[in-house]
């Protein structure tokens, strides 16, 4: 099966990943390209986004390297939110179920805080369908000055 990536929503993430003037946490190139939105439930960190046909692999299901960035993120956003900047330091995800269209959401937790932390995020489709799971340890990092 052949199917063509629609140029025009594609161009149109580049544009606005490209207009950006910020390089911060919650706006930042990767996260307008990929359309994120990020919020802070409660003791969470929430990150939305549609898939897209650009994000697709060739078998048409989201691509695990986009979900990958998605999850990571997450877990970035929310250590920097509760704590400080993070580095990952190791991060393992379990692929579950593809999604092939609509929103996806990925929602982290803290398992432990310290100077090391392990989180984990998990990322369901728009049927609530668990479809990607993710642990990771991360290093806290000083806040610039």
């Amino acid at each position: 099966m052949t199917r063509q990536v629609d140029q025009g929503k594609a161009l149109a993430a580049f544009q606005r990943a490209c207009a950006g003037t910020k390089e911060e946490f919650g706006d930042f190139f990767l996260t307008r390209l990929l359309g994120l939105e990020i919020t802070y439930p409660g003791d969470a960190c929430e990150v939305a986004f549609e898939v897209e046909d650009f994000m697709l692999n060739p078998r048409a299901t989201l691509h695990g390297g986009v979900l990958a960035t998605a999850l990571d993120i997450c877990m970035g956003h929310l250590i920097n939110h509760q704590a400080s900047p993070g580095a990952t330091l190791e991060l393992k995800i379990q692929y579950l179920d593809a999604a092939t269209r609509g929103r996806v959401v990925c929602r982290g937790e803290a398992l432990r805080r310290g100077g090391t932390w392990f989180l984990r995020a998990d990322a369901r489709d728009s049927a609530g369908t668990l479809i990607a799971y993710a642990t990771s340890t991360w290093k806290l990092l000083r806040k610039p000055k």
